[in-house]
C-alpha cells in the first residue's frame, strides 16, 4: 500500500487537508482516487490507515480510519555526525543512514571539508537533506524520520555527544571489532565519520578529549560514504535490529 508523509501537526483530527503537491502525487504518480486507501505516517512514530475522499465541490482530502501500530524502529539510537562531503555524496549518506535506522543526523564542518557553504546555501541544503530523509523513510517503511540538524562545527558536535561515542579514523590501529567488544550501547551510540580527506590528528585528539573512542576499519582505505554504510550495518547487526 502506498505511503504518504504528513507532518504530525497536520494530523489533528480525522480529516487531513491535502496540499496541492500531495494531491498531485496521489493522482498523477500513485494513480489513486476517491475511495482508495493509503498509509499516512507523521515522522514521529504515528502511522494511520486513511481513505481518499472528495467533497461536493471536487476538493480532495484524507480521512484517517484507524491508527496502525508497527514496530519498525531499531532499539538502538544512533546519532550520526557526518563531515560534509562533496557533490551528491551527502544526499547518498543521508538516504542510506535513514534506511539503516539512524535516529539523528548532524552534518559537520571540519578542517578538511571541501564544501564551503554561505548562510543562505546552508539553509537550502539542510532543507533538501530533510526532504531526502523523509522520502527515504517513506520508501523503507519507517514511521520515524531521523532529524537532520543544522550544520555544526566539529567542536560544537563533540560537546553534545551522548551514549557510547565512536570516531572512525583510517590511521587508528585498534579495530572497530575490539572497540565494540568493550562498549555498552544501552544509552545509544554517537558515531563520527570524517570527510574525503579524513580527520586531522588535532581533530582526533579533540574528539578523544570529549570522550570519543577511536577505531579503525582495517588495512583498506574506505571512501567516507562506504565507511558510513559499513559501520551503521555492523552496529545495527550487533546491537540493533538488522539481520
Amino acid at each position: 500500500m502506498a505511503r504518504l508523509y504528513i507532518p504530525a501537526e497536520r494530523i489533528k483530527d480525522e480529516q487531513i487537508t491535502l496540499q496541492p503537491k500531495e494531491a498531485r502525487y496521489i493522482f498523477k504518480v500513485l494513480r489513486l482516487g476517491p475511495g482508495d486507501k493509503v498509509m499516512v505516517f507523521d515522522g514521529e512514530g504515528g502511522e494511520y490507515l486513511a481513505e481518499i475522499c472528495e467533497d461536493y465541490q471536487g476538493g480532495v482530502y484524507l480521512v484517517t480510519r484507524e491508527e496502525v501500530r508497527l514496530e519498525r524502529e531499531s532499539p538502538l539510537k544512533i546519532t550520526l555526525g557526518q563531515a560534509l562531503l562533496k557533490g551528491e555524496k551527502m544526499k547518498f549518506v543521508i538516504q542510506k543512514a535513514t534506511e539503516l535506522g539512524a535516529h539523528r543526523i548532524v552534518p559537520i564542518t571540519t578542517s578538511r571539508s571541501v564544501p564551503i557553504l554561505q548562510q543562505g546555501q546552508e539553509v537550502l541544503r539542510v532543507q533538501r537533506w530533510r526532504k531526502i530523509a523523509q522520502e527515504a523513510a517513506k520508501q523503507c517503511g519507517r514511521s520515524v524520520v531521523p532529524h537532520v540538524e543544522q550544520i555544526n562545527e566539529l567542536e560544537a558536535f563533540l560537546s553534545q555527544g551522548a551514549g557510547a561515542k565512536l570516531i572512525l579514523w583510517e590511521e587508528e590501529p585498534t579495530s572497530l571489532r575490539e572497540v565494540l567488544a568493550e562498549i555498552t550501547p544501552s544509552s545509544g551510540i554517537t558515531l563520527l565519520i570524517g570527510p574525503e580527506g579524513g580527520f586531522s590528528e588535532d581533530e582526533v585528539s579533540l574528539a578523544q578529549a570529549h570522550g570519543f573512542i577511536v577505531a579503525g576499519l582495517g588495512e583498506r582505505i574506505l571512501r567516507a560514504e562506504t565507511a558510513v554504510l559499513s559501520v551503521l550495518s555492523i552496529l545495527q547487526h550487533l546491537f540493533g535490529d538488522l539481520g
